[in-house]
């Protein structure tokens, strides 16, 4: 073995001119400067270290000095078949390797050949398991401090690497240590960006880069998402009663209890979206494993939370066959946790299986305990007038059926609803008859209302919207008509929007939209509605 002050170096080795490794050190900066992100650049590192060195092979490794050993992070070019590129285990201890344990210590390089006389057993033993006949091995720098090792071979039918090919490495190692250095910071920066500060989970803006990764995995190969929503119950009154320490206190207990509980588990993070809200998202489980895994995150909660946690769970293997989105699917999660809050159970609601035992126990809850997340429709209020108009417009001489189904589809469109129904009152009748209706996609349970009748003495709701009023009917809120509520459970829905009105003739028309758990919040488009079914109805 020849440390890096040995005099003597083979002169067939030496380069003709520095032109070759000029260019070669260019090469490696700029390749350094387009990578993005740590994996990338110590892949791109690699490569480039490969073919400005000459070698078969380059490997990056990091010194983990509390354990005594080097751990391969990246290994490129022809190696060992057992090698991969990104090892998960792949580690050297120092204690079996004196001329790597001297080069990190002392900070010097070295040059070995197989049939090195002199050479470190431990080194030619490397050698020998991954087929090469020379190496080299050069400390990395990072910011004054040794970070670790860039270990490139030759196999026998190349030239063994010279002192020239150490001293030329040396200054690989040091771009390596640059662009090391530049890696971790960036790496720094994204943790403070994507973490939350309190409780070092992912924050919103990581969950929602993860949630748009895992829809795209559901789109493109059918891999199934669950989302487990949490929201920490009693919060409010906890920091009232003892201050936001405590309350803090409680939210980093929970998180950490949540963090042992995906441990269990692959493919998951956990993440708390804001204030009492937390989160988990899972891919490739199916929904009975998401369900198991919220019971658990509640029992857990139970153990750390005076009032425990509200849970909701969705999965993409129980929702109906549309385009998920993450909007929809976190609204999916969302109205099951309220359902979950209302009922005051400490077990998990999953959004689309029944679960009658917890919704008779709903009691109202107290202002601002609705959760925020729900989403919005996909144009807002003004915008969506605008594109009621248009519509109207291509339908001057249509029928007045006609020109509220034309409204009916609009506002469904906007709140990604389930479908509509227009109804006709006929003048001085009072039994409602729906004439025709829309199903965008069924939610459970029996058909839209499609050829019912209903008598309006039973249903006052109803009544009042044929008035011109706009009416909201949410299986959430109490205040809200029960037997509309009924109907509205019967097929499998969450919520209605309904407005009605007279034409010229006298006869009165109702257009109800009908939403489940994948749409938006229909009462931001009350007035949305009202004018557009008032437009149609117009002389």
């Amino acid at each position: 073995m020849q440390p890096a002050d040995a005099a003597t170096a083979p002169v067939d080795a030496r380069p003709d001119s520095l032109a070759p490794r000029l260019h070669a050190l260019l090469d490696f900066v700029q390749a350094v400067a387009r990578a993005r992100g740590y994996s990338e650049l110590l892949q791109v590192m690699a490569r480039e270290g490969t073919a400005a060195l000459g070698a078969s092979a380059v490997s990056l490794s990091i010194w983990e000095r509390d354990r005594g050993r080097l751990r391969t992070l990246v290994n490129h070019g022809e190696g060992n078949p057992l090698q991969e590129d990104q090892p998960v285990e792949e580690v050297y201890l120092l204690s079996q390797e004196d001329a790597t344990r001297r080069m990190l210590t002392d900070n010097v390089g070295y040059v070995m050949t197989v049939d090195d006389p002199d050479g470190d057993a431990g080194i030619r033993r490397v050698l020998e398991e991954l087929g090469k006949h020379s190496c080299l091995a050069v400390p990395v720098p990072v910011e004054g401090k040794v970070w670790g090792e860039l270990y490139a071979t030759r196999t026998a039918e190349q030239p063994p690497f010279s002192h020239d090919d150490l001293d030329f490495a040396t200054i690989v190692a040091l771009q390596v240590g640059a662009g090391v250095a530049q890696a971790e910071n960036l790496a720094r920066v994204e943790l403070l960006a994507y973490s939350d500060d309190l409780t070092s989970l992912a924050n919103r803006r990581g969950f929602e880069d993860a949630l748009d990764d895992a829809i795209e995995a559901h789109r493109s190969g059918g891999v199934s998402i669950g989302l487990i929503v949490a929201d920490v119950n009693g919060l409010k009154r906890l920091n009232d009663r003892e201050g936001h320490a405590t309350g803090d206190a409680g939210l980093i207990a929970f998180a950490d209890e949540l963090s042992a509980a995906v441990a269990a588990y692959s493919s998951t993070l956990a993440a708390r979206l804001g204030g009492d809200e937390f989160c988990v998202l899972t891919t490739g489980m199916d929904t009975d494993a998401v369900v198991e895994l919220a019971t658990d995150i509640c029992r857990r909660a139970g153990m750390v939370l005076e009032e425990g946690v509200a849970c909701g769970v969705a999965s993409t293997d129980e929702l109906p066959a549309v385009e998920i989105t993450p909007a929809n699917l976190l609204r999916t999660a969302d109205v099951a946790q309220y359902r979950a809050k209302r009922s005051g159970h400490r077990r998990p609601v999953v959004a689309g299986r029944t679960q009658p035992e917890l919704d008779a126990l709903a009691v109202p809850l107290e202002d601002g305990e609705r959760r925020l997340f729900r989403g919005r429709g996909k144009l807002p209020p003004a915008p969506a007038i605008d594109a009621i108009l248009t519509e109207l417009d291509d339908l001057p001489d249509r029928a007045w059926q006609e020109r509220v189904a034309a409204v009916g589809a609009v506002v469904a469109g906007v709140l990604d609803g389930a479908g509509w129904v227009v109804s006709r009152l006929a003048q001085g009748g009072t039994v409602l008859r729906s004439t025709t209706s829309q199903e965008v996609r069924r939610s459970g349970g029996q058909g839209y209302f499609e050829n019912d009748v209903y008598d309006l003495d039973d249903y006052p709701a109803t009544f009042a919207a044929l008035g011109g009023r706009a009416v909201v009917v949410d299986v959430d809120d109490t205040r809200s008509d029960q037997r509309e509520v009924e109907l509205l459970v019967m097929s499998g829905l969450s919520e209605m929007l309904m407005c009605g009105g007279s034409d010229p003739t006298g006869d009165r028309w109702l257009l109800e939209v009908l939403c489940d758990e994948l749409s938006a919040p229909a009462r931001p488009y009350i007035s949305v509605m009202a004018a557009g079914v008032a437009l149609a109805l117009r002389w």
